[in-house]
Parts: C-alpha cells; structure tokens; sequence
C-alpha cells in the first residue's frame, strides 16, 4: 500500500508531509523537501502552517480535515489539503501551475476577448479585484463589466465557469 500510495503523489507532484500535534516534521516525500527544505524533526510554522494557524473557522482545531483553494505557498499556487488528528497534522500541497494553464486554454476556446483573458487568468489564481485593477490599469467598473461578460457567456453556453473560484462565481 505504501509504495502505491508513494509512487501514486509522486507522479502527481503532490507534497506530502506528517507533523505531530505540536507541529514536529515526522515525514517529508521529496517534493515537500524540494518546497521546504528538510524539515524532518523541526517544528514547522511556515507555509500550510500559516494556513492553519490561522483558521480560526473550525470548531475542532485538531480535528476533521480542511482545504485551502488557490493558495500562495513557496512562490506558487496550491491546493493545501490537512487532515488533523489529536496525534498528526497530514498534509498534501497539489500544485495548481498546470491546472492553470488548462484553464486558460479552457477559457480562450469560449470565445473571450483578450482583455477578458487577461482578467481571468488573474482571477483563477485569486488575484483581489484591487490588484486586478492595478495591474490592467482599469477602473472597477470595467474589471466588472468585464467579469459580467465573462459569466453572460458561460450562462449563454449553458456552462458555468467551473476554473473559477467558487466566491467569485457565487457573486453573479
């Protein structure tokens, strides 16, 4: 099972690492080590731990498992997955940098403008509207014009734009 399990994160570049309750690195795979350096036998507070520590959301601290979507960890974006315990803190970081290129791949095929392209492919890796408007040198009111095309013509292709942020969906 281990060597499944193993070969299985590995070809998907997933990090993986265990800590115990007071965040002791346990074990690393080699990507984690490759984002973490090696970490084995620290007390780990950095990166996930971050995310963790500061989630105040969850009525059971060290229990049940969490997800952090579109998270800037180690220079990149991750989903960060942890499943807590009493005793261990498991946690897998899926690197999204793939993911993103299929998605705007996904999104040119539909038929967006480029300026539509260049807001989606700042919102998939949930850039705030603010820094959209900085960074295009565009008013709020056209990033919203732009997002409401967006959504106008996944709705009219009977699509929803499912690379998207589900808060960023919700808001249409």
């Amino acid at each position: 099972m281990n060597n499944i399990l193993e070969s299985s994160l590995d070809a998907s570049h997933v990090a993986v690492c265990v800590k115990d309750r007071n965040k002791r690195v346990l074990s690393q795979n080699d990507y984690c080590r490759e984002l973490c350096g090696e970490r084995c036998g620290e007390r780990c507070e950095t990166g996930c731990m971050e995310l963790y520590a500061g989630d105040k959301t969850r009525q059971w601290k060290d229990w049940g498992s969490r997800v952090y979507r579109n998270s800037f960890l180690h220079g990149s974006f991750f989903d960060v997955t942890l499943l807590c315990s009493s005793d261990s803190i498991i946690t897998f970081l899926q690197p999204l940098k793939e993911r993103y290129e299929m998605a705007l791949a996904y999104y040119r095929e539909k038929g967006l403008t480029k300026r539509e392209t260049e807001v989606v492919s700042l919102t998939i890796r949930g850039i705030s509207n603010p820094e959209i408007c900085n960074a295009l040198s565009i008013s709020k009111a056209t990033l919203r014009t732009h997002l409401n095309n967006i959504y106008h013509k996944f709705r009219d292709l009977g699509e929803v734009p499912e690379f998207m942020p589900a808060n960023r969906v919700a808001r249409v």
